[in-house]
């Protein structure tokens, strides 16, 4: 456990978290689940939380701050979930007097005063268990925010880098009021428009040996309702097949253009290829 955190944190009267871009549960969860423990432990301070709105920030209820460069150089900025410089959402971080990141990515480059455990399966984790070893009391709502995010990345308990520590994470959040029924449905529950969009997806999967992949222009998500960010997340739907071991889904970005790559594999290692193409 970084003991240096609490010291960076107590040292400024400022501090700004930042995420990657196109944010997952786990980017929210541990972005805005961290501030509002700090604003809670720190009344003193300005909290601030960065980063593009999305149909996920707004499913959860937030939106992102807005601050003057003038803040950013006097603050303290923590990066969470995002394994190299390129993928931070708001690039102004390079402003902060000061930077620190925590990430449960395999390391990939190093830019400032990093904690990072490829051995978790969220950051959201690494969070719940940093807590507890401070013995830190958590505002419910953060508590729940960490949780969903932990059970999101991690798919509920169920992808290879879960571990014993995993389960002391959850323990340790459901002992700060997480109502684990919201935090399911928050993260697994559709609506009719996605259960309608989510078999579209299935029909354009194409298999190649064991790859499933599938492909989706702008136009097809946008007349299904949806917007990119919400498109893109769809990944999933091409999971849990026995006979797959690798599953993508590229969906076209706003600029009509280039397409984002979603890259998933339950046992093969694929941060190689991710990395090759300025992934996480």
């Amino acid at each position: 456990m970084p003991n240096w955190l609490i010291d960076l944190i107590e040292q400024h009267s400022t501090i700004v978290l930042f995420r990657h871009v196109f944010p997952d549960m786990d980017a929210l969860g541990s972005q805005l689940g961290f501030s509002l423990w700090l604003k809670n432990r720190y009344p003193q301070k300005q909290i601030y939380c960065l980063g593009q709105n999305n149909s996920l920030s707004d499913k959860l209820g937030f939106q992102m701050d807005e601050v003057t460069e003038d803040v950013l150089k006097d603050s303290l900025g923590i990066i969470l979930d995002t394994s190299n410089a390129s993928r931070v959402d708001d690039q102004r971080f390079t402003l902060c007097k000061q930077t620190c990141r925590i990430d449960h990515h395999v390391q990939v480059e190093s830019f400032c005063e990093e904690w990072i455990d490829d051995h978790a399966s969220a950051t959201c984790e690494m969070l719940a268990l940093y807590f507890d070893h401070i013995q830190a009391s958590l505002p419910k709502k953060s508590a729940q925010l960490i949780y969903e995010g932990l059970i999101a990345d991690n798919i509920r308990f169920t992808i290879s880098t879960v571990r014993e520590q995993t389960y002391d994470a959850a323990k340790y959040l459901y002992s700060q009021g997480v109502d684990v029924i919201e935090a399911e449905r928050v993260n697994f529950n559709s609506s009719l428009l996605d259960y309608q969009y989510e078999t579209l997806v299935r029909k354009h999967a194409t298999v190649s040996n064991k790859f499933m992949y599938a492909i989706i222009d702008q136009k097809e998500y946008e007349e299904a309702g949806l917007t990119f960010s919400q498109a893109k997340e769809k990944v999933y739907v091409l999971s849990g097949i026995d006979e797959i071991e690798i599953w993508t889904l590229f969906t076209q970005m706003e600029d009509g253009i280039h397409y984002s790559a979603s890259l998933r594999s339950r046992t093969i290692s694929i941060r190689d290829v991710a990395v090759e193409y300025h992934g996480g």
